[in-house]
Formats: C-alpha cells, sequence, structure tokens
C-alpha cells in the first residue's frame, strides 16, 4: 500500500524542486505541479478505496517511536473523506488558477503545493504541536497566496488577516503549552485518555484551543477580516479558503470533541445558530457578489458547527446514518457549491449581482449558477435538501423545536439574498458576453454534477425517500438537451408523457386523490396546447414545466412526509423559475418564493412535530396523533401561503400577471389546488382539531370568507385584466376554503365540486386573456373595446365563463352557491352565509366589467384589424368549456364521483333521485334547469331570426348629445375608472393594507441587518477587539476558571 506520508514527502519534494524546474523550462515545472496535485488526490482516493473495502485505518509514527514519544498521523474513512474532497478541490483550483499562476512567479505555485499539504496534515495528525505547526504552514501560505490579486484592497485583506491568524496562533499555543504542562504529552489520544482534561487548568487549555479553533472558522462578530478576504482575494483562492480551509478546521474540531467538556457544546451549538442567522440577515442588502458568498460561507460553517453540536448532545442521534446525511450533507452540499460559486464569481468578473444579468447569453453558466444557488439553499435534488430534513426531524424528535425555527429562519433569509442574485442573472438586458475557457469552465461543471450524483443517492441513506420522486428531474434533463427541437414538437413530447403518466397514475389512486389527479394532470394536459402557440424556442420551459407536473402527480400518491414535500419543493422550485421568465417579472417572483419557501418551512417543521408524536414518516402515521393541533396549524399555514389567503396574498396578484401569459393558466387553474388538497388530506388524516379548546376549522371559514370578500372587491378596481383575473381567482379560492372548513359531507362536495369549477372556469378565462394580449399588446382594460366582432370565438368562452364564474343559471357555477349555502345553512353559519352572498355581489361587478371594457363598446383604432388569436388558444378554452356545459346539463357526472369519495369519510347527507340532488334545505335538477334556460333564450332568438329582415340597423353617431358631438368612435366607450363611485363608498377597504404590513416588516429585516453590518468597519484593529470581545464573553458564558 501507498504510505499516507508520501503526501508530505511529494509536495515538500516538488515545492523545492519546481524553482529549479522552472529555470530549465516553466511548461516542465507546470507539469510537475499538476502531477504533484495528482499523486496526491491518487493517494488519498487509494485509501478511501481501501477503507471502503473494510481494511484497517492507516497509523503512521516518526522516529520509530510510538506516542507519545513520536508525531503520528492517522488515516480512518472519516479523514479519507475530508482528503479526498479538499485534494480534489486543490486539483482543480489549480486547474482554474492555471492561466493565473501563469502570469506571476512559480512561487505562487509552490505555496499553493504547500497549502494543500498544509490542509491533508491539519486532517491527519494527532498531536497538537504537529497541529499547530500545520496551522502556521496553511496561515502562511494563504497570506501570501491572498496577494495574487495585485491591489490595495487585497493587500490590506492580508495584513488584517495575519492579524486575526496571529491571535489565533497565540491562543493556540498558550493552550498547548498547558495542556503538555498538565499531560506531559500532545497526542489527543493520550490526552483524552489521561483525565487532565477534567482540571480547571485542562478545561482552560481546551477552551484556548478550541475557540482559536473557531476563529478559523470565522464565527459572528469576530468575522470582519474574513469578510474583507473573501471579497478581495482571487476567486480561485477564495474558493480554497471558504470550502478546503474550512473543512480542515471544522475536522479539527470534530476531533476535538472527546476533548471537549459537555459544557462545551451547547455553546458551541448556540454559536453556530448565531453565525447562521446574523450572517444571512447581514447579506441580505449586500451587493458586492465576493462579499455575499462571504457572508454565505461563514453562515454556512456556522449551521455545521450547530449541527454538529447538537448531533453529539445526543446518544440516540449519533448514528452513522444519521452523521452522514446531516453532516454530510450539509459539509459536501456547501463544500462543492460554494467553491463552483467562488469560480463563477471569477469567470463572470462581475463585483455588483445585478451585474451578473450578462450570464444570461450564456445558457450553460446560468444553468450552473442556478444549480449551486439551489444547493446552498437545502433544495432538492442537492445534498443539503436531505441533511437539513433530517436534521429538522431529528432535532423534532429531541424536543429541540427552537433550534428548528433558529435553522429555518436562517435558511429563508439565505434563501431571499441568493434568489435575488439569481433574479438578476436571468433578467438580462445587456448584450456583454463571456469569455469562458474551458480551464476555468470544466471545473464548475463537474462539481455541479457531483452535487447532483450526490444528490441522487441521498435516496438510499434517507428513510421514507424513493427515487421515483426525483425521476422527473431526469425527464426535466432530457427535454432540456432536445431544446434544440421544434417548439411544437417539444410540446408534444411533453403532452405525451403528461398523457402516459396519468395513464399510469389515475387507475392507482382512490376517492378524492383520483379526483385530485383529474385536476392537476387532466387540467394540466389541456392548458399545455396552449404552449403549442408560441413561435419561438422556449428555452428550459417544457423541462420546467414537466417537472412541475409530474409531481404534481407525484404528491398524490406520496406514502410518507418525505415524498411528500419533496415534490411540494419540486413544484415550488420549478413554478418560481417559470414565473421568473416573464419580462417583468423579477419582484414578483422574489415574493412569490419568498413566501413559498416560508409556507414551506412551515410544512416541514409541521412534519418534524408529527415525527416527534409518531417515530415514522409515513402519512398515514399522522392520523394517530392525539393532540395535533400544532401540527394542523404549522401545515394549515403553509398550504394555506400556497392558496394566497388573506393575509399572505401579497404574492399572487404579482406572480398571476407578470408571469408569461401562457403559464398563468397553470397558476390558477391547477397550482393553485396544491393548497386545497393539502388540507384536505389533513383534514383526512387528523379530523377535526381543536387547540386551546378553539374549533380551527371556525377560524379556517372565517379566513375562507374574507378571502372571498377581499378577493371580489380587490378585483373590481383593477384596470389590468390579468390582476382582475388574480384577485377573482383568490376570491373564489376563498368560497372552497370555506366550504372546506365546513367539514361535513356537504361542505366537502361543494368544496371540491368548487374545485372543478374552479379548474374549468378559471382555465378559460385565462387562456382566453393570454389569446387576447398576444394580438392586443395591452393588459389594460380601458385601452381595449369592442372586440367582440373581432374575436368572437374567444367573447362567447369568456361569456360562458363568466356565466359559470358569477354563479347565475343554468351553467356549473350556479349548482356550486346552491351547494355552498346549503352546506353553510346546515352548519348553522349563518353569518359567514350572509358575507359569502355579498362577495358573490360585487363578483358581478368586475364579471360585467370584463365583458363591457373588453368585448363591448367601440373598438380602439388601433384594434380595429386584430383577428381572432391561434387555434392554440382557442382549442383549450373549448375544450374547458365543453367540460362546463356537460357538468351544467348532468351535474351528476361529476357529483355522484364527488359524493362517494366524500362518503368514505362522511355519512351523506344529500341523495340523488334521477337528476335530481336533494338536501335537507332544498333541491336542485341541474338538467331541467338547463332546459327551462334554454327554452327561455330560444323564443326570443327564434323571433329574431324571423324578424331579421326588419331589423334597422343604427349608424354610429346616430344618437341624441347632451353636448359636443365625439370626433372618433372609441372615445363613447367608458371604461377607464369604472367603478369610481364604488370606490367613494368601499375604496378604503381595498387599500394595500397587508402589503404595506409584509412591506414594513421586509424593511425592518432589511434595517436591522443593516445595522448589524456596521459592526465591521474594515479597520483591522476593530476586527482584532471584535475577536477578544467574543472570546471573552464565550469564557463568562461558560464559567471557565
Amino acid at each position: 500500500m501507498v504510505n499516507p506520508i508520501y503526501i508530505f514527502i511529494t509536495s515538500l519534494g516538488a515545492a523545492f524542486l519546481l524553482n529549479l524546474f522552472q529555470k530549465i523550462n516553466r511548461k516542465i515545472a507546470d507539469l510537475i505541479f499538476f502531477l504533484t496535485l495528482a499523486v496526491i488526490n491518487y493517494i488519498s482516493l487509494f485509501w478511501f478505496y481501501q477503507l471502503l473495502q473494510g481494511y484497517e485505518a492507516a497509523k503512521i509514527y516518526t522516529a520509530g517511536f510510538l506516542p507519545p514519544y513520536s508525531i503520528n498521523l492517522y488515516l480512518g474513512i472519516e479523514e479519507a473523506v475530508f482528503l479526498v474532497l479538499i485534494n480534489l478541490l486543490g486539483f482543480f483550483s489549480a486547474v482554474y488558477l492555471y492561466k493565473k499562476f501563469r502570469e506571476i512567479s512559480i512561487k505562487a505555485m509552490i505555496l499553493y503545493l504547500v497549502l494543500i499539504m498544509g490542509l491533508n496534515g491539519l486532517v491527519m495528525t494527532r498531536d497538537l504541536f504537529n497541529l499547530f505547526v500545520f496551522l502556521e504552514i496553511t496561515s502562511i501560505t494563504t497570506y501570501a497566496l491572498i496577494s495574487l490579486e495585485d491591489n490595495k484592497y487585497s493587500l490590506t485583506a492580508g495584513f488584517k488577516f495575519i492579524i486575526a491568524g496571529g491571535l489565533v496562533s497565540t491562543l493556540f499555543l498558550i493552550g498547548t503549552i498547558y495542556l503538555y504542562r498538565l499531560g506531559g504529552s500532545l497526542n489527543l489520544d493520550f490526552l483524552v485518555n489521561s483525565g487532565v482534561l477534567n482540571t480547571k487548568a485542562g478545561i482552560l487549555a481546551t477552551f484556548l484551543l478550541v475557540f482559536a479553533l473557531l476563529i478559523e472558522l470565522k464565527p459572528f462578530p469576530a468575522n470582519g477580516w474574513a469578510l474583507d478576504v473573501y471579497q478581495s482575494v482571487h476567486p480561485g483562492i477564495a474558493a480554497i479558503i471558504a470550502s478546503a480551509s474550512s473543512a480542515a478546521i471544522f475536522f479539527v474540531i470534530y476531533k476535538f470533541i472527546p476533548l471537549m467538556p459537555s459544557s462545551f457544546l451547547p455553546l458551541l451549538a448556540g454559536i453556530g445558530g448565531v453565525t447562521f442567522v446574523f450572517s444571512n440577515l447581514m447579506g441580505l442588502k449586500q451587493t458586492d457578489a465576493r462579499r455575499l458568498l462571504g457572508y454565505s460561507s461563514i453562515a454556512q460553517m456556522g449551521l455545521l458547527l450547530a449541527a454538529l453540536a447538537l448531533i453529539m448532545q445526543f446518544d440516540n442521534l449519533q448514528s452513522l446514518s444519521s452523521i452522514i446525511v446531516i453532516i454530510g450533507g450539509l459539509f459536501i452540499n456547501h463544500f462543492l457549491a460554494k467553491a463552483g460559486l467562488f469560480w463563477l464569481a471569477g469567470i463572470v468578473q462581475k463585483r455588483n449581482i445585478r451585474s451578473w444579468k450578462i450570464i444570461a447569453n450564456n445558457p450553460p453558466l446560468l444553468l450552473v449558477f442556478g444549480g449551486f444557488i439551489l444547493a446552498l439553499i437545502g433544495l432538492p435534488p442537492f445534498p443539503g435538501f436531505w441533511a437539513k430534513w433530517e436534521l429538522v426531524m431529528q432535532l423534532s424528535a429531541n424536543n429541540m423545536m427552537v433550534w428548528v425555527w433558529i435553522i429555518l429562519a436562517g435558511s429563508l433569509l439565505e434563501a431571499v439574498y441568493l434568489f435575488r442574485w439569481f433574479g438578476y442573472a436571468v433578467k438580462n438586458t445587456e448584450v456583454e458576453e463571456i469569455r469562458t475557457e474551458a480551464a476555468q469552465y470544466l471545473p464548475v461543471l463537474i462539481f455541479l454534477l457531483g452535487l447532483l450524483y450526490l444528490g441522487m443517492e441521498g435516496t438510499h441513506l434517507v428513510s421514507g425517500a424513493d427515487s421515483i420522486y426525483v425521476l422527473p428531474v431526469l425527464l426535466g434533463v432530457i427535454l432540456y438537451v432536445l431544446n434544440w427541437l421544434p417548439n411544437k414538437l417539444k410540446g408534444s413530447l411533453c403532452l405525451l408523457a403528461v398523457i402516459y403518466f396519468s395513464y399510469r397514475l389515475l387507475p392507482a389512486l382512490q376517492d378524492i386523490y383520483q379526483l385530485f389527479g383529474v385536476v392537476f394532470l387532466i387540467g394540466s394536459a389541456v392548458l399545455l396546447i396552449t404552449t403549442f402557440a408560441r413561435k419561438d424556442i422556449f428555452k428550459g420551459f417544457y423541462p420546467l414545466l414537466i417537472i412541475m407536473i409530474l409531481s404534481l402527480g407525484n404528491l398524490l400518491q406520496a406514502k410518507t412526509s418525505l415524498q411528500f414535500f419533496l415534490s411540494w419543493e419540486f413544484i415550488t422550485i420549478t413554478s418560481y423559475l417559470l414565473i421568473l421568465r416573464g419580462k417583468f417579472s423579477l419582484k414578483a417572483a422574489l415574493i412569490y418564493i419568498t413566501f413559498s419557501l416560508a409556507g414551506a418551512y412551515l410544512i416541514l417543521a409541521g412534519m418534524g412535530l408529527a415525527f416527534r408524536d409518531t417515530g415514522v414518516v409515513s402519512l398515514a402515521g399522522l392520523a394517530s396523533i392525539v393532540n395535533s393541533g400544532y401540527i394542523y396549524v404549522l401545515l394549515g399555514l403553509g398550504f394555506l401561503i400556497k392558496i394566497g389567503i388573506v393575509g399572505f396574498h401579497v404574492w399572487l396578484p404579482g406572480a398571476y400577471t407578470e408571469a408569461e401569459d401562457d403559464f398563468t393558466p397553470f397558476l390558477s387553474a391547477v397550482l393553485s389546488k396544491m393548497g386545497i388538497f393539502g388540507l384536505i388530506m389533513l383534514a383526512i388524516l387528523l379530523g377535526e382539531p381543536v387547540l386551546k379548546g378553539i374549533q380551527l376549522n371556525y377560524i379556517l371559514g372565517w379566513l375562507g370568507v374574507l378571502t372571498a370578500f377581499f378577493g371580489a372587491l380587490l378585483a373590481a378596481f383593477q384596470e389590468d385584466i390579468k390582476k382582475l383575473l388574480a384577485y377573482s381567482s383568490l376570491g373564489q379560492l376563498g368560497y372552497i376554503v370555506l366550504a372546506l372548513a365546513i367539514h361535513s359531507h356537504l361542505g366537502w362536495v361543494t368544496s371540491i365540486y368548487l374545485t372543478f369549477t374552479h379548474l374549468l372556469f378559471k382555465g378559460i378565462l385565462f387562456v382566453a386573456v393570454a389569446g387576447l394580449l398576444s394580438r392586443v399588446k395591452t393588459r389594460k382594460m380601458y385601452e381595449m373595446g369592442g372586440l367582440i366582432n373581432n374575436m368572437p370565438l374567444t367573447f362567447i368562452s369568456v361569456l360562458i365563463a363568466i356565466i359559470a364564474l358569477s354563479g347565475v343559471p343554468p351553467l356549473s357555477g350556479f349548482g356550486g352557491k346552491w351547494l355552498l349555502y346549503s352546506s353553510l345553512l346546515e352548519k348553522g353559519w349563518y353569518l359567514q352565509a350572509g358575507l359569502a352572498f355579498f362577495a358573490s355581489t360585487i363578483a358581478f361587478l368586475y364579471c360585467y366589467r370584463i365583458l363591457h371594457s373588453v368585448f363591448l363598446g367601440q373598438p380602439k383604432t388601433a384594434l380595429r384589424d386584430v383577428k381572432e388569436p391561434s387555434v392554440w388558444y382557442i382549442v383549450p378554452q373549448y375544450l374547458f368549456l365543453f367540460g362546463i356545459m356537460a357538468i351544467s346539463m348532468y351535474p351528476n357526472l361529476i357529483l355522484k364521483p364527488v359524493m362517494s369519495a366524500v362518503s368514505t369519510y362522511f355519512a351523506s347527507s344529500i341523495y340523488w333521485e334521477d337528476y335530481t340532488v336533494i338536501s335537507s334545505l332544498g333541491y336542485w335538477n341541474g338538467n331541467a334547469v338547463m332546459m327551462v334556460t334554454m327554452g327561455v333564450f330560444m323564443i326570443p332568438l327564434l323571433w329574431l331570426l324571423f324578424r331579421i329582415k326588419a331589423v334597422t340597423k343604427v349608424k354610429q353617431f346616430n344618437i341624441v348629445y347632451a353636448a359636443e358631438r365625439p370626433d372618433r368612435p372609441e372615445t363613447t366607450h367608458y371604461a377607464h375608472n369604472f367603478f369610481a363611485h364604488y370606490q367613494k363608498a368601499l375604496g378604503f377597504l381595498a387599500r394595500p393594507k397587508v402589503t404595506e404590513f409584509w412591506g414594513n416588516i421586509a424593511e425592518v429585516i432589511h434595517s436591522v441587518g443593516a445595522l448589524f453590518r456596521q459592526l465591521y468597519t474594515g479597520n483591522g484593529q476593530t476586527y482584532a477587539i471584535h475577536i477578544l470581545i467574543f472570546l471573552l464573553i464565550s469564557y463568562f458564558i461558560l464559567g471557565v476558571k
């Protein structure tokens, strides 16, 4: 076998010889440099493989003696993992830095080799003095390499780095001297078993050692020097500092845990948690890309430290699988993603995050950048997702919910500034191109592929996971590779995939789950036809869309909470990216993903509580929970945020409005039902929960009816047709939530029936508007008018959809309203019924406004020649229209399966007689209503057709004038500020108070972050004082004497 000592021999030998070879031929010196790194990698990979096969760990002793009379190294499986990663990063960073190395002296390569050797030594050594030597080696070489960027900023950053390094060395050396004086040995294993660490002097010495190492991990607030280094150093070296150096120091702290008294662990966890939250808080207003990555790096290492300290406090957490998934997942996730992002920063060469928009012209770079961002946030399918899931589950199981909230709060803060950065990169307005060299791009790509591979492997390590739930990503990748195909062909492939998936999945589902399968999958399949209208190439559209749709199906067949949450997160990510494609969607998309992730984290916390109470991740296990009030609140809030319930609705109008016109129908008609399904699933599993004597469904009912009311009211005052329909959709979802909250057979039948009708009429309206906007190019309704003659097919479908939405006979909406009021009266919720009726009345206002402003009146001059939209917009409308007419004529087509499905959970309170549905309060015969209504309308129609020749057509302006004569026909069409008179009466209710509230919350959080950023003055002496204050505060908290 190859002795690990050759890592040091090879590195030092090459470092001494490089200068000599450089004088002979620089290319030979370069070859020796890379060969040396390759040999180091070979040795670490060789040992990693051997240890995986079960070979004994390597113990290396120097001078022919055993410890404590020799300096020894140890290479076990844990050390091998860290060595492999550090050395791989060392090799690929060298490839990345090669051009820079060629521009300067060979001394940079020598220093680089010594740095990598020092990091290897930190990982393997079991001797305190040797550890001190390797710390000094890494500090000195890092300080020298910081000067690769030859400017005043790197020089001052290097000075601050050496100040911090000097304090670390002093503290570590003092602690080492103390321990040697007490134990007579510097060997870690000897000290652990000697008992000297239990004395007061031993505890003080250990404190100095541990907290010297902590400074190297850059904890808050003793990390200002590190932020300046990250901001100023060359990105290739920053990748080494952020990933490799931090990894080595982290592993040293891990080795020191047996030396620590148990009182150290809570403090280490606290330091890690504070660092994680506050670093991300301060990163919110950061605009420098490299400094932002510095905040993120510090935060991630804080999270790792907290997780490690927490795991080591509980015996039941010290299983190998928990350590691999949690610590291994968080570590590898940060290690690879952060190195990749620093490399990208060097490729892009733009300091301000707003300037990263230039990579939008480079799809491979944008894809890699997006992958690293998702990984850092901890989203699937990357390792960080599995790690955070397992960490939350284990913390919850040990009644550490405070830590769950700390971790989720920090994660949300980090997601906000990383997604803001990504948004700037996507929204391209520049034509500048990036020159990417293969030597720089190759390491970035390899690290992303490594993240993806390890993320996929996570499905085999975490309880409750299943690789089938990650398969939509694979299909998305295939479609992305086929991006060169014509748009309609890609759309057809996507449609066929959805149809086949529906064919396989729907028969396997039962009851309510099958009904939602129809909504999610069949509804998506119909809406997919709309996308065929585009003539341009959809870069990334269909891959994201297919992942989203298939994940909706997976949501229905999930058997464990992890499978459910994984699918939920895939839908959240893809829908965000699809919204971001809108031309002016940057702000709206950021608000959407912020609220969506907040909701997702509430769901995660709720599932953690459920795991605590049941000990299993099976969804069916929820049914066994006795006191489920808090779980219901957390999960329910997460689902309600996704719906856009009143109070949390601020994301909805912007997302619906600014998303691309052919994606908005998916948001309203399909994705909005995710939260409805979640609430129904929750009610099935938990029943009708009570919290502190309060019936939670009663609160849910009021939230639903208030959402219906304010949704209708806000819709009535909109000038933007998409925003009007967005608020209208919100109001209709309020009715569904209200019916669901009734928690009876009739209530649930109503809720699911309204879910189906909402799919149909909102699908028609949003698709119709998409087609309309493809012609008129404006969303302002007062800029339209008189389009009934230009777009008769669109007018008919919109008219039918609006009649269905408004709830008047004879269409399906009338049946929905009858069912809703019947169920409310049956429940005894009379006040809610009254407010729901008033909301329905307001809905008539915006329904009429759409018809009047867009289709009636006089056409604008610029729109006189517009034509019917593409047939791809018409077909989905009329498929949905056929569904409305079928349900209106024969409501039993949908009501019978719905009643049958709901009867599984409630005793039936309504029944059928032929075509009549009968409840305790009345009956409804949709077939008869349709026949009577058709008869009433057919008689005047026949008379009109009979008298058609006698009709005199009134010419334009053949009217009576009260004042001056209008000069153009369109000036007679009143559409702007349509309900100004109502606004005077009810406008105060439509003021954006909720939006202002959340805006103020965001401003306060940003201001607090900016306040703490003032700690970092850029003064090296101030940073040294921060370190000393951090040390003293930690000392007094521990009570070390």
